[in-house]
């Protein structure tokens, strides 16, 4: 985990609330799938929230926050290829 000793308390906190702005978001879209009725595509429900997760603002923030790369989602494992976590 990087060391986030550098950052100045108002970025933190603005990336913390930017967070948990982004976790409603994903409850929200959540409970919307759980709302549905009939048949539930949980693989497309999946993506969704990967791509919210990667495409979003407030993870920006957050881990720029954190001095870390805007860029990368999550750490390689040995199923990854190239950008892409497995």
């Amino acid at each position: 985990m990087a060391d986030v000793s550098h950052g100045r308390p108002e970025d933190l906190r603005a990336a913390a609330e930017a967070a948990d702005a982004l976790i409603s978001r994903i409850q929200d879209r959540v409970a919307d799938y759980l709302a549905k009725t009939g048949e539930i595509d949980e693989r497309q429900g999946f993506y969704e929230i990967v791509e919210m997760l990667e495409t979003s603002q407030e993870i920006t923030r957050l881990r720029l926050a954190l001095g870390r790369n805007p860029h990368r989602f999550g750490d390689p494992t040995p199923l990854a290829s190239g950008d892409h976590t497995g």
